[in-house]
């Protein structure tokens, strides 16, 4: 006959496991609109995800900008139809 022995196994609550920015600290303040200021929330974003964002916003407004130009050139040309 054998004898089973238990080790204590040290266990860690999940949210120890999980990043800083997915953590109910910071999640919750940010759904319920309270307890952290924007920089506060900007800072808890990470780096990649982050220039991730702002690589979209750059995009959508140079194709915005783009967009305005064509569109200038259009209606001057339409314009000098006219004339």
């Amino acid at each position: 006959m054998t004898e089973e022995k238990l080790v204590p196994v040290s266990v860690t609550p999940t949210s120890l496991d999980a990043p800083r920015w997915k953590s109910n600290e910071v999640i919750t303040p940010s759904v319920i609109g309270g307890g952290a200021s924007l920089p506060t929330a900007i800072g808890g974003i990470p780096w990649h995800n982050l220039l991730l964002i702002l690589v979209a916003f750059g995009g959508m407004a140079g194709f915005l900008y783009w967009r305005k130009n064509a569109d200038r050139k259009a209606v001057a040309k339409q314009v000098e139809g006219m004339a």
